[in-house]
């Protein structure tokens, strides 16, 4: 009676939605009976409910290798009997991921500084729409930082979705530039253009980051000494200062620029001192949260003692919520506002992407619950 195939397939459904996505798949080996349990169409539905309803968040694989943070609409009481979970626990795309925006991917088939080989890819439709490499792209011998903005368009034209999106590929330089050459691919005309892009402040990109994130119709590239703003759409672009008396090249490392209730935020950690700031007007940072992790229960001393630990994520819908990952210790959910901290088990030795996914809507099941 104390063997494991003595326990019901209920009780044995709990324990494989408890466990690690990777655990759970490698558990499909071990029997034809958990094969059957696992493969059941209703499992990945009830094994993210579980996750959410732990953390808050679900973790979809990207590649064998990298993770990233999910999120359901904050409106929404996700029930695993009444809701379907729009992607499975692993996207697994083809391709390294360099820009989210509205539900799209831009992804690479190379290394994405190199200017080419990018496709956009829809997770919903398994759907790749590659996007052809801007003139001259393949003689370049530079690096190139790459934004991506998708929006939703208010009509729909026969035989064209109703989503448009902007590919942002620039010219990057570690020194102090003026004068940008940036290349721009619309997918309404699907065509290159190129322009010479002035910013009054100048603009140092850094050495490590050279990807974008999307916010409200502009892409925000965190640079060496401050944060390049630039609008795909009209092609201008200003600069916006790193919150005072934070350590720049310390939040590149170890930080997160996101966005929480609808407003950007940044956080950096250094010495154990987790600061989180909120953006309320253009320029101007308020500091919302700052926490000592020494003086947190239930976080480990080695995790504190990690000098490669990092911010991983905001929860969009929860100020409070953030998400600290090392690659040697695993994820972390920390609540700021009551210092309960959740341990995420079985998700150490993977990269963490800074791009977060948030889901518009849950599709209903029906009566069948198909």
């Amino acid at each position: 009676m104390s063997s494991i195939n003595n326990l019901s397939d209920d009780v044995m459904g709990e324990i494989f939605i408890r466990l690690p996505f990777r655990s759970t798949v490698k558990c499909k080996c071990v029997c034809k009976r958990w094969l059957g349990l696992i493969s059941s169409p209703s499992f990945p539905t009830e094994f993210v409910s579980s996750q959410y309803s732990l953390f808050k968040a679900y973790f979809t694989f990207l590649s064998p290798h990298q993770l990233m943070f999910g999120f359901f609409p904050s409106d929404l009481n996700f029930n695993a009997q009444i809701h379907k979970v729009p992607l499975s626990p692993a996207i697994l795309i083809k391709g390294d991921v360099c820009g989210y925006s509205n539900g799209l991917f831009l992804c690479c088939s190379n290394r994405f500084t190199r200017g080419w080989g990018y496709f956009v890819y829809d997770p919903f439709t398994k759907e790749c729409n590659h996007i052809p490499p801007f003139p001259d792209a393949h003689k370049e011998t530079c690096l190139y930082a790459v934004g991506f903005l998708s929006q939703i368009n208010d009509f729909e034209e026969e035989g064209n979705s109703n989503r448009c999106f902007w590919v942002v590929v620039v010219r990057s330089s570690m020194r102090m530039k003026y004068e940008f050459e940036v290349e721009v691919f619309y997918s309404g005309t699907r065509t290159w253009r190129q322009i010479l892009m002035s910013c009054v402040d100048g603009f140092a990109f850094a050495p490590h980051w050279f990807l974008s994130f999307a916010f409200e119709g502009y892409l925000y590239f965190m640079g060496s000494r401050s944060i390049l703003v630039l609008d795909p759409i009209f092609m201008i672009c200003t600069t916006i200062d790193y919150p005072e008396n934070a350590d720049a090249m310390n939040i590149m490392s170890f930080g997160y620029l996101g966005c929480s209730g609808g407003t950007m935020r940044i956080a950096d950690i250094g010495n154990n001192d987790l600061r989180v700031w909120e953006l309320l007007i253009p320029g101007t940072w308020h500091l919302v949260h700052r926490t000592n992790l020494n003086l947190m229960e239930h976080l480990p001393t080695r995790f504190c003692s990690n000098y490669c630990k990092r911010v991983g994520g905001f929860h969009p819908y929860d100020g409070d919520i953030v998400y600290l990952h090392s690659y040697v210790d695993g994820i972390y959910a920390i609540n700021l506002g009551t210092n309960k901290v959740v341990p995420i088990s079985g998700y150490d030795k993977f990269d963490i992407s800074p791009f977060q996914l948030e889901l518009s809507s849950i599709p209903l099941a029906d009566n069948d619950g198909k």
